[in-house]
């Protein structure tokens, strides 16, 4: 029985470093032929195992990556990925860490962590796998939050926006001017609250206010409403613009021309009384055309 298990151990360490081997060369070819003859010597479930627990645990992320899309497809891929962000979520924000500040999931699959998420990271994981992870893991100071939004849409957001808004607060009276910034900035700090931790509320009015005389700065700024209102639509439109999804066209047209997709970018920026997942459902329903 010693020897059986002396054996079994042998055939498990080589199979290991086969297929480590050929894993981190991405070799395709020799991949599927280690995993022919290695289900034969060890059985289906015992190299399953030892794929899942241990030769891509020690493989490097890339390799990981290229392993789930190359031999399980890129919806099981995406669905992993999915899984393991949403999980990573979740520890961080119970350990009280904040998006955008501590953490920031960007496009590519990058992931931007503090130095205090990399330690609650680690401290989840067995005394094993720490070395491994801590060896993969790039951390740096989380980026200003609108540039991380920036990054995600992939256009000058924040810039185009105060541009837009700038052009508004114009021709508005003084008390709509206030209301819309109100309103506005009210939406992108509730979608993403590290914005009021970079000061972007005082910061984005001023400079949307930077080409008014200063009587009707002051008396926007020092507007009495406590609970402004104002038209939705209008600041859909106006962020829909600024995301370079749409060009700037008649109001109506919003309702009827608007897609999911564009809803869906929308939904990361900016959440108002009118909720994104009700919009999305009104289309499904037939109330939009979803272009």
């Amino acid at each position: 029985m010693k020897l059986y298990s002396l054996r079994r151990d042998k055939n498990q360490n080589e199979a290991k470093r086969q297929l480590l081997k050929a894993l981190n060369q991405r070799d395709s070819t020799a991949i599927q032929r280690l995993i022919i003859y290695w289900t034969k010597v060890l059985g289906a479930a015992k190299l399953t195992n030892l794929l899942v627990n241990q030769v891509l645990r020690e493989c490097d992320g890339d390799s990981h990556r290229w392993f789930l899309q190359n031999f399980f497809g890129q919806s099981y891929y995406e669905q992993v990925q999915q899984q393991a962000e949403n999980h990573l979520w979740q520890i961080l924000v119970n350990a009280g860490l904040k998006p955008g500040k501590d953490f920031s999931f960007g496009i590519d699959d990058e992931i931007i962590i503090s130095d205090r998420a990399q330690e609650i990271i680690l401290n989840q994981l067995p005394p094993e796998q720490q070395v491994l992870l801590a060896a993969q893991l790039q951390t740096s100071p989380v980026p200003d939050i609108t540039k991380a939004i920036e990054k995600q849409l992939g256009c000058p957001f924040f810039a185009n926006l105060t541009a837009i808004a700038a052009q508004n607060v114009h021709w508005l009276s003084n008390s709509q001017a206030a209301a819309y910034l109100g309103v506005l900035i009210a939406g992108l700090v509730k979608r993403n609250p590290a914005l009021q931790d970079v000061d972007f509320p005082t910061k984005f009015i001023f400079a949307a206010l930077a080409g008014l005389p200063q009587e009707r700065v002051t008396a926007i700024i020092n507007d009495e409403e406590s609970n402004p209102q104002f038209d939705e639509l209008v600041i859909i439109h106006d962020l829909l613009i600024a995301m370079e999804e749409i060009e700037d066209y008649n109001l109506t047209q919003i309702e009827h021309d608007i897609s999911v997709e564009q809803l869906r970018k929308l939904d990361l920026v900016w959440c108002g009384e009118r909720r994104i997942a009700e919009l999305i459902a009104k289309m499904e329903d037939g109330h939009f055309r979803n272009s």
